[in-house]
């Protein structure tokens, strides 16, 4: 299906039917964006002297100037400015002495950019080769013949010859790199050179086997909605490209397992607009139109239709998904309601409950989970289409390590879940919390203690949470066992202001009420959004519900119901 997009036909379609509007205006708006900002080249000082001099972010700006200005220059051939914006930015990137930002050259590879290295492959180097070489093959002839010779050349210099004569740590990585790199190389060497592309499928696939076994059985993505987007998208992609490389014979798709990944997002949908960002994921964002899409033209009905209030035709600059927007949507793959459903992941252990109330996500694993937040246990609400007990998603250092959890968004403070002494979760214990799913009492249970470090928690001997999430409410018990007496108190966190009834907490029109005997707290905390406000910005105000238990009691209960 991808070879519609050589079609003068189709664009002439994209360009004119109303069905495309939304792929248009998004595209220029974006165009608009990124082409008033203006990148420059690294100077000398600033690789010399990194990190004690900013880093520029021009290579991703130059992605995602590349990006836009192709799309334009399809959408519209006969403007001379899209076209001329598409050669000039070409030229700039083939320019840059690596496609890697200088941070990943410390944080990924232990170098610094003084190493110089137009060889080093990250997660962007790879997206950018990929974007070039694709676009080369759709808008080639139109190209001076200097254009593609440098693309060809500025290739095999950044890509081709280092991947074959490097092995790169993401080859046997167990996240999104993994998948990004691979699908990304993989498809450069199908466009620039099919026959050295035949001789290392092997080590691809290789590569693409260690990043599904980054899945359990289940198919759910612990890194988030937002990686499994980036990861998957790019193994779909590469999957896609190769089944018609390959005329067929063979086919990615043709896995149970692929499946069951494939089905991931419909299940992290609570409501129209707010879906279950669990893990470093900007919320803001959403999901990228063209995977569902494109799934469901492999799989057929076991993809279900979702709104588009969440998706986004071009994201981050990455050439491969936008140009997939366009070719592969189908406005019959749209839906504006989402169905009650409910899921059970027996093996990643999330539970997601959806009716016409609310929508309901909780989750366990565990403390080293890729990407992970200190969430084990938490949950989130939606209703209204949008949280009502929220998750922020990703903001702050995103490598993984104990200071990361200083911050408050990845540490368990800022989730809806219990803290002890004053001390909440950590540790580094890589067993599961387990969901327990009971279908005929419609409780689903779960034994987190494995959340809490024994050091910061030694008297802990168990903690347990339940919900049962019914129609028209939700009923939640948390049980806890301590070998000394210890200050227990549960926190539920929200965006929107709270209205106080005693110990009873009504968020719009929801009501959180507990016979416990408790104290309640209410606390204003600021956090950093990623989106900034009216004034420019990023400091917003959360409100943090604590409940303290008193006296002797170790068991909370909890009711949240409707007033509408």
């Amino acid at each position: 299906m991808f070879e519609i997009v050589k079609d003068f036909h189709f664009w002439e379609r994209v360009r004119n039917d109303t069905a495309y509007a939304r792929h248009r205006n998004e595209i220029k708006g974006k165009y608009e964006r990124v082409f008033k900002q203006r990148p420059r080249a690294h100077s000398a000082w600033e690789i010399l002297d990194y990190p004690n001099v900013p880093e520029p972010n021009d290579i991703r700006i130059w992605h995602s100037q590349l990006q836009v200005s192709a799309l334009m220059t399809l959408i519209y051939p006969d403007n001379e400015e899209y076209y001329k914006s598409l050669v000039e930015t070409i030229w700039e990137i083939c320019n840059e002495y690596s496609w890697a930002p200088l941070g990943h050259y410390n944080n990924y590879y232990n170098r610094t950019p003084q190493d110089f290295d137009p060889g080093l492959i990250d997660i962007f180097a790879a997206s950018i080769a990929f974007s070039l070489a694709e676009i080369k093959s759709l808008l080639g002839h139109r190209f001076p013949r200097l254009l593609n010779d440098r693309i060809s050349y500025e290739l095999r210099k950044h890509t081709i010859e280092p991947y074959l004569t490097r092995k790169f740590f993401w080859e046997t990585h167990n996240n999104n790199w993994t998948a990004v790199c691979t699908g990304a190389v993989g498809s450069v060497l199908m466009y620039e050179d099919p026959q050295e592309f035949k001789r290392q499928l092997p080590r691809l696939q290789a590569s693409m086997e260690c990043y599904l076994n980054s899945y359990k059985d289940d198919g759910m993505c612990v890194e988030g909605t937002g990686y499994w987007c980036f990861g998957f998208g790019f193994y779909s992609v590469f999957a896609m490209l190769l089944s018609e490389h390959t005329k067929g014979e063979i086919n990615l798709f043709d896995n149970p397992k692929v499946k069951k990944i494939a089905q991931f997002l419909q299940k992290m949908y609570l409501q129209s607009n707010v879906l279950a960002m669990f893990s470093d994921v900007n919320v803001k964002e959403g999901y990228l139109l063209f995977l569902p899409h494109m799934l469901k033209s492999v799989y057929g009905d076991a993809i279900e239709s979702l709104p588009l209030d969440r998706a986004t035709v071009v994201a981050n600059g990455h050439w491969a998904f936008a140009i997939r927007a366009v070719a592969y949507y189908n406005p019959d793959y749209v839906s504006d309601r989402l169905e009650n459903k409910t899921y059970y992941a027996p093996n990643s252990n999330y539970f997601v409950k959806r009716t016409d109330n609310y929508g309901f996500a909780f989750k366990g694993g565990n403390q080293w989970e890729s990407h992970n937040h200190q969430d084990v246990g938490s949950f989130i609400l939606a209703r209204n289409n949008k949280q009502i007990f929220c998750d922020f998603g990703y903001s702050g250092p995103c490598k993984q390590s104990p200071s990361r959890y200083e911050n408050f968004h990845p540490s368990s403070f800022s989730h809806s879940l219990p803290y002890f002494d004053g001390k909440g979760q950590g540790g580094d214990d890589e067993n599961n919390a387990r969901a327990v799913y009971d279908e005929k009492t419609g409780w689903v249970y779960m034994d987190f203690t494995l959340g809490y470090s024994k050091n910061d928690h030694p008297s802990l001997e168990k903690a347990e949470r339940s919900f049962k999430p019914q129609d028209d409410k939700i009923e939640m018990h948390d049980k806890f066992t301590f070998s000394s007496d210890v200050k227990i108190t549960e926190r539920f966190v929200t965006t929107i202001k709270p209205k106080k009834e005693g110990t009873t907490v009504i968020i719009d029109d929801v009501r959180l009420s507990t016979p416990s005997n408790v104290t309640l707290d209410i606390i204003e905390q600021i956090y950093v959004d990623q989106l900034p406000n009216e004034n420019g910005s990023y400091d917003k105000i959360c409100y943090l519900i604590d409940y303290t238990l008193n006296g002797d009691t170790t068991d909370f209960y909890a009711t949240i119901d409707f007033l509408k």
